[in-house]
């Protein structure tokens, strides 16, 4: 005990770690992007301004995406259908810092809870990332993605102590 007690203050300590009965709850939100127009190849989808996920203050922990499959067994409001798992193969999630660089990129499949044995990818950058900088980009588009399809992430952060 006397080698983990140590450890586990120095991760409490440096916020690498925290007293929760679950990662979800009150530090998860809902996010959705709507395409306005058809998506096409290349075309950098970037993520709206969060008072909340932009903030300094905090700093994303997980990111998923819901597809379909998963809206169709626990149906919410979105206007528009979240894209499927053939429309998400097709893209990939880009983290950006304050001066949009890249820091990181997920294929958005890989953010799919279910196709990932029922986990959220957790993130943990150096940089932090600044939500309105990160963006969506599609390499391939077999399966079209039209305005009736949009992006549905769910991203948990953790408020950073002062």
């Amino acid at each position: 005990m006397r080698l983990v007690s140590p450890l586990i203050d120095y991760l409490f300590a440096s916020g690498k770690m925290k007293q929760v009965g679950s990662y979800e709850g009150s530090y998860t939100k809902s996010v959705y992007m709507p395409f306005t127009s058809n998506a096409l190849i290349g075309t950098s989808y970037y993520m709206a301004p969060d008072t909340i996920l932009n903030s300094k203050n905090n700093t994303i922990t997980a990111i998923e995406i819901v597809d379909s499959v998963t809206n169709s067994n626990a149906p919410t409001v979105p206007a528009t259908d979240p894209l499927s798992v053939a429309q998400a193969r097709q893209g990939y999630f880009y983290f950006c810092n304050e001066k949009r660089e890249v820091i990181a990129y997920v294929p958005l499949a890989a953010l799919i809870r279910r196709l990932n044995a029922g986990k959220v990818q957790f993130l943990q950058f150096d940089d932090p990332v600044v939500w309105q900088n990160c963006f969506i980009q599609f390499d391939s588009l077999g399966t079209a993605i039209t305005t009736a399809n949009s992006v549905w992430l769910r991203v948990t952060y953790t408020p950073v102590e002062n």
